[in-house]
């Protein structure tokens, strides 16, 4: 077959950056491109098809009366607006390594985050940074919006939840349905608002009063367009298909049914897709075996089915509900590899040296049989050697240090080259039987998370390995080197801690960064330090090209473990097993696919980032709703984040972060120390900082904005006199108006 160009059919078409080299010049119509390129006008819908797809790339522009251009020549481009603080937000480019420009609320029209829209760059912003304005919006992001209903002089309107602009929309009269005064709704906009005038908008669901146990989780899931019903198509094929294999299934796998295989999950984990094995080799180092759910045996390419899992892209976890990827006839029966139950599944078996090196790794359909559904903390009894009765993991004991002393080799092996490991806290929410929150605990990172984690990733780079040395179309795991403004504004963070990254390691490998992590381990500004160098890397994402992992410091890596809960990890699942059993891929039929794998990527990395942005929400929600009961108590806390307009406390009690505003700081005027990051007070010297204990009382939740306010509570303000060289020499009155 042959090799088809990538935006046009023929051959004899210009490619193209011939394309894009002639629209640099001036605009042209694509009548004009044929003329130009002396070719026919019956060829004109094929060359205005292949421009489309060069548009919807963001490769070239469509500007009005059909005129094409180069984002270049006319000074703009498209790409996606993300709000990231009220009042302004940022359009990131379609085009990979582009730089993402500010946009001020008044040139925003009426784009909201999310949108596709086409800006054009006006003028440089604080330095470098590009300023831009929205000329239109290519696509919006969404049909609907969620808010609360208000009646107000016989009229209704919505105040529409998660954005800090243009959120007022009238309801047409008569379309309010059953929804009353303070109801939480769903509604289609038939209008978009400006920053002048309001929008319209029709209510299509009800959803009750916020204060309903689970109407604010639902909200989310609508808000965030996350789909939460499969079809009753999909459900009947999951039904079909969720049958318990028979023996002849068994023939062309591997049987692994004898060997001891472990599963390891948390105490609510409800599936179970990966299981592991382990055995001394002879002469030193083991052979591990990472055994995963054949999900792709149930799930066949092109179904409803799998449709559906590709829409979702994910499961999503919230606090009181799981929006599984799968139907649970698959997901939490046929497929979970539960114990005493046969299972089919993909094995990876890889040799390890002492050192934790993989010499050799190899890999096949299996089947399987789980000896035990062990948890995370009675593993990690066994690795601390702290015996508790009714534990099933102490009739495990060998093989479970055989299991950690493999992935603690896999790990220093990793550190070695330069992985990185943030270590930041995770929270707990725990759910009473009303759906409400009873508590919100930190997580503990634990060793048998460790364990099981080491081993996932040895499997996952093996068959990233292997995917790339036979040319095996695929998506892999993509995390780029950080850079551009992120990695400056970064660089003068540390600068104001103390810290700095050695010359030449921020971008040649992942090392600098890993010695800056070890270097404040332990220290009061550790946890905003690995927040902020969280926060300046790149987000990784999913691509048929590999370009290396930076945060693992892993030069080829995928997702290969828990297709299950992933649709990138099916389609590893189906291109490695066909890949075994057929063979390598022929050249035309690989071109095509390598450009498939493209389109998934992009749209899996945004279901990825969907699901992402909705758990974290859910979490705030939960967090808000807490803080309305502890209102006038008093907690200890621990300072993570100085701004100039106050600071952020964590609460030692419960994983819940709130704003002391530096106003309220009674004792003294305060003014912030930007060099060095603290606030300091003008006449007592007075200083706090990252990492400082402080006693918070709680002031005010306000569950619209999700804000906690606190007030530092103490029985004496102290007033400790510290001498001065050089005070700030700005009257107080003047230098409130920047707090």
């Amino acid at each position: 077959m042959s090799k088809k160009p990538k935006a046009f059919q023929s051959s004899s078409w210009p490619d193209e950056a011939q394309i894009i080299r002639q629209l640099r010049k001036q605009p042209y119509s694509s009548r004009q491109l044929l003329i130009e390129f002396n070719l026919s006008i019956k060829q004109r819908p094929e060359m205005s098809r292949g421009l489309k797809r060069m548009v919807a790339s963001g490769q070239i522009i469509r500007r009005r009366g059909g005129l094409y251009s180069a984002p270049q020549s006319a000074r703009l481009m498209t790409g996606r607006l993300v709000q990231t603080r009220p009042g302004f937000a940022f359009v990131v480019p379609d085009q990979a390594g582009g730089t993402d420009v500010y946009v001020p609320a008044s040139d925003m029209k009426n784009a909201v985050p999310d949108d596709r829209v086409e800006i054009q760059v006006i003028s440089g912003f604080r330095g470098n940074r590009l300023r831009g304005k929205v000329i239109r919006i290519l696509k919006r992001a969404r049909e609907n919006i969620t808010g609360t209903f208000n009646i107000n002089r016989g009229k209704g309107w919505i105040k529409a939840d998660g954005w800090s602009f243009m959120r007022k929309f009238f309801i047409s009269p008569g379309r309010q349905g059953k929804a009353r005064d303070g109801d939480q709704v769903v509604a289609k906009v038939d209008v978009w608002p400006t920053e002048s005038t309001p929008g319209r908008a029709n209510i299509i669901e009800v959803l009750g009063s916020r204060d309903r146990p689970g109407v604010d989780i639902t909200l989310i899931v609508r808000r965030f367009g996350l789909p939460d019903k499969f079809s009753s198509a999909a459900l009947a094929q999951a039904r079909e298909t969720a049958q318990e294999p028979e023996e002849a299934v068994y023939t062309n796998r591997k049987d692994l049914r004898q060997e001891l295989i472990l599963t390891i999950d948390g105490e609510d984990a409800r599936d179970f897709d990966d299981a592991v094995s382990c055995r001394a080799r002879p002469g030193g180092g083991w052979r591990l075996g990472v055994h995963i759910a054949d999900v792709s045996y149930y799930v066949a390419a092109g179904t409803v089915l799998d449709r559906e899992a590709y829409e979702r892209g994910t499961s999503v976890y919230l606090p009181d509900r799981v929006l599984h990827m799968l139907p649970e006839e698959l997901s939490c029966r046929v497929c979970s590899l539960v114990p005493d139950r046969d299972r089919l599944t993909v094995s990876a078996g890889m040799d390890i040296e002492p050192d934790g090196k993989i010499v050799h790794a190899e890999f096949y359909r299996s089947v399987i049989r789980s000896r035990a559904r062990l948890t995370y903390n009675g593993v990690e009894e066994v690795l601390q050697d702290s015996r508790k009765s009714g534990n099933p993991a102490w009739d495990f004991i060998p093989e479970l240090k055989l299991i950690y002393c493999a992935a603690q080799a896999l790990r220093a092996r990793r550190q070695t080259r330069g992985s990185l490991d943030f270590d930041l806290p995770d929270s707990r929410i725990v759910l009473g039987s009303d759906g409400r929150v009873k508590t919100i605990e930190k997580q503990v990172q634990l060793a048998s998370h460790g364990l099981i984690e080491d081993c996932m990733i040895a499997a996952n780079e093996a068959v990233a390995g292997y995917l790339a040395r036979t040319d095996t179309p695929a998506l892999y795991r993509v995390h780029e080197p950080p850079g551009g403004e992120k990695l400056e504004a970064l660089k003068e963070m540390l600068r104001a801690y103390g810290y700095a990254l050695k010359p030449g390691k921020s971008r040649e490998s992942s090392r600098g960064f890993q010695e800056l992590l070890l270097s404040w381990q332990g220290r009061p500004e550790a946890s905003v330090l690995n927040t902020a160098l969280l926060r300046a890397m790149k987000q990784a994402l999913y691509a048929p090209k590999n370009l290396g992992h930076f945060g693992l410091a892993s030069p080829c890596y995928t997702h290969f473990t828990s297709p299950i809960r992933r649709y990138p990890d099916l389609i590893v699942h189906r291109k490695l097993t066909e890949r075994l059993e057929k063979g390598a891929w022929s050249g035309g039929r690989r071109v095509d696919m390598v450009e498939r794998m493209s389109a998934w990527g992009e749209q899996l990395s945004i279901a990825e980032r969907r699901a992402e942005k909705a758990e974290r929400e859910a979490v705030k929600v939960k967090q808000v709703e807490f803080m309305q009961g502890k209102v006038g108590e008093v907690f200890a806390g621990l300072i993570t984040t100085v701004t100039n307009f106050g600071f952020f406390v964590e609460l030692e009690e419960h994983f819940v972060e709130g704003l002391v505003r530096a106003g309220s700081l009674e004792d003294d005027y305060y003014y912030f120390e930007d060099r060095k990051r603290y606030l300091a007070g003008v006449n007592t010297g007075r200083e706090f900082h990252t990492g400082d204990r402080v006693m918070i009382k709680v002031m005010d939740v306000d569950r619209d904005e999700m804000r906690v306010i606190f007030m530092l509570h103490e029985d004496k303000p102290r007033h400790e006199k510290r001498a001065r060289k050089n005070p700030p020499r700005v009257m107080p009155q003047r230098r409130r108006k920047r707090l």
